[in-house]
């Protein structure tokens, strides 16, 4: 199981977090998603390391995103 830590721009309110839960919730080995609209960072636990659909989902609905690599788990 992977933690994949994302820098997300744009998120401003709870409605955000729906938003962005609603997006990843269908995307392949996501188990969960934690989103922290005040620092702008989504953790997501997945079954594999791979982060890029993330980003394009994330991107389809409207948020900026890049994989913070100071703060991924191996």
């Amino acid at each position: 199981m992977e933690n994949l830590n994302l820098n997300v721009q744009g998120i401003a309110s709870a409605s955000c977090i729906k938003i962005i839960n609603s997006a990843l919730s269908h995307l392949e080995g996501i188990r969960s998603v934690h989103v922290d609209w005040e620092s702008g960072r989504v953790q997501v636990q997945r079954k594999s390391h791979q982060y890029d659909d993330i980003i394009h989902a994330l991107m389809a609905v409207g948020y900026s995103a890049s994989l913070d690599l100071d703060e991924q788990n191996s």
